[in-house]
C-alpha cells in the first residue's frame, strides 16, 4: 500500500518529470517527495531501536483467521483457537508496541543501532549464505545459541533518513515474516509498504522510484517474526539502479537536532539538482525499464 499527497512545488516537478519520459521511455514514472527539512545535514551515527520478546504461549492475538477459506483477514481472531499463539501479524506488533497485555512482553531491548539489519540465529544459519548474513538482534546476543528460544519477536525503528544528494531513490524491506515502513515527507506527504500476516523471506521495495531532495525524512519500520528465521534489514537503491545495499550509518539520525543544518539552496536549486541526476541516470541506461 503506498500513500502519498504531493505538494504544489513537486507535482510540478513530477509533471516537468513525466515529460522528461515521455520520448518513448519505459521507464515508470517517479513519485516526488519533498523533506521534511530541507538542506544539508551532518552525518548521522544511527536511529533508535527497541525490541520486543512476546512470549511464546501469549493467546490474545486479534488477527482474523476464517477457517473455512484458511485465510487471513476475516473470521475470527486467531488468538481464540486452540493453537493460535504468539505474533501473527500487524496488529499483533501494534499491541505489543502501544498497548500490551499483562505478560505479553517477556524481554526487551531499546537503544541506538548504527544499521538496520537484524535477525536470528536461524536465519543466519539458514539463509544468510544466500539472503546476506545480518547482524543477531540485541535480544539474543546474550545466547546465540538458544534458536528455540528465539521466536516471537519484534522491532521497531524511528529516526531520520538524512539524503544528501537529490536524485532518484528507492527502499526496501527484507523480511521474514511481516513488516511496514513509512517515509515521512514535507506537510502530511507519506509513503507506505507494508506486508501483513505470516509470509516467507521476501524483499518488498516502493513499486516506483522515488524523486527526493536533500534534507531529512522522518521513517518508522516495524516487523516481527512468530517462529523459525526472522529478520528486518532496511536498503536502498540510488540512482535508478537495482542494487540494494543497506542505508548506511552517516544517513541514519535519531533526531532533527543530531545533524547541523548548513543553508539551504532554493526550491529551484533543488529541483535542478534532482533534474541534473536524472538526466544522467537516463544517458547510463538507455531503454532500460
Amino acid at each position: 500500500m503506498n500513500r502519498v499527497g504531493i505538494n504544489t512545488g513537486w507535482r510540478r516537478a513530477g509533471a516537468a518529470l513525466a515529460l522528461a519520459f515521455a520520448a518513448g521511455s519505459a521507464l515508470a514514472a517517479p513519485i516526488a517527495l519533498a523533506p521534511q527539512h530541507a538542506g544539508q545535514f551532518g552525518a548521522g551515527n544511527g536511529v533508535d531501536a527497541t525490541f520486543l520478546k512476546v512470549d511464546d504461549n501469549w493467546h490474545q492475538s486479534t488477527v482474523l483467521w476464517n477457517e473455512a477459506t484458511k485465510t487471513y483477514g476475516s473470521g475470527s481472531a486467531i488468538g481464540g483457537y486452540g493453537w493460535g499463539s504468539g505474533l501473527w501479524g500487524l496488529a499483533d506488533w501494534n499491541t505489543a508496541h502501544h498497548a500490551p497485555s499483562a505478560g505479553m512482553v517477556k524481554d526487551s531491548w531499546s537503544g541506538r543501532v548504527d544499521q538496520i539489519s537484524f535477525g536470528d540465529t536461524m536465519y543466519n544459519l539458514l539463509y544468510g549464505a544466500t539472503w546476506g548474513s545480518v547482524d543477531l538482534a540485541p535480544l539474543f546476543d546474550g545466547a546465540p545459541l538458544a534458536v528455540g528460544k528465539q521466536n516471537n519477536w519484534t522491532s521497531r525503528f524511528a529516526g531520520y533518513i538524512r539524503i544528501s544528494e537529490a536524485g532518484l531513490y528507492n527502499f526496501s524491506v527484507l523480511h521474514d515474516d511481516g513488516f511496514f515502513f513509512k517515509l515521512h515527507g514535507a506537510g502530511n506527504d507519506m509513503l507506505e509498504i507494508s506486508n501483513d500476516f505470516l509470509n516467507p523471506r521476501e524483499r518488498i521495495g516502493f513499486g516506483n522510484d522515488l524523486l527526493l531532495g536533500a534534507g531529512l525524512y522522518a521513517f518508522e519500520l516495524g516487523a516481527y517474526d512468530r517462529l523459525g528465521a526472522g529478520v528486518v534489514e532496511l536498503a536502498w537503491a540510488r540512482g535508478g539502479g537495482s542494487k540494494w545495499t543497506v542505508v548506511p550509518t552517516e544517513h541514519l539520525l535519531a533526531s532533527f537536532d543530531q545533524g547541523a543544518a548548513v543553508p539551504t539552496p532554493g526550491t529551484a536549486a533543488l529541483l535542478g539538482a534532482a533534474l541534473l541526476a536524472l538526466a544522467a541516470t537516463r544517458s547510463r541506461r538507455p531503454g532500460t525499464a
